[in-house]
């Protein structure tokens, strides 16, 4: 099991809850302080426990939902 920063992931959750959905690449933008390495470990631990949701969207590649906003 990969050690996630839960500073990174509480930073991952609150920039989605003001900008869902967006792409991982938004996403980093928006987390300037932090790396892109730590914040694609925080999404792949939260998108295996269930904190947030990938979706594929054909031609445009992969959207980052809360699972609260995934049904939209």
């Amino acid at each position: 099991m990969i050690h996630t920063d839960t500073v990174v992931e509480n930073a991952v959750g609150d920039a989605l809850r003001t900008m869902c959905p967006c792409s991982l690449d938004d996403l980093v933008a928006q987390l300037s302080g932090h790396t892109w390495s730590d914040i694609f470990v925080a999404v792949d631990q939260m998108s295996r426990d269930g904190r947030l949701v990938l979706r594929l969207v054909p031609g445009s590649g992969y959207r980052l939902l809360l699972p609260s906003r995934s049904d939209g």
